[in-house]
């Protein structure tokens, strides 16, 4: 994760990626669906919301 964040960052919402809030988080697409993975999450559409927080963490609601 290259940038600290103040407050949590939403980086898919219904399912798709938001990219400009990558980039402001200073993570990639492929970091990303490497983590999603991490959790047994392989496709975007079975994600509602996920955040990443000032700590690093993803947080994933499901759809």
């Amino acid at each position: 994760m290259g940038t600290h964040l103040e407050k949590p960052v939403p980086l898919i919402q219904q399912g798709k990626m938001i990219y400009d809030n990558l980039m402001k988080a200073g993570v990639t697409e492929p970091w990303l669906r490497e983590t999603l993975s991490q959790l047994q999450i392989y496709d975007l559409r079975d994600v509602r919301y996920a955040l990443l927080d000032p700590s690093g963490d993803v947080h994933v609601l499901y759809a």
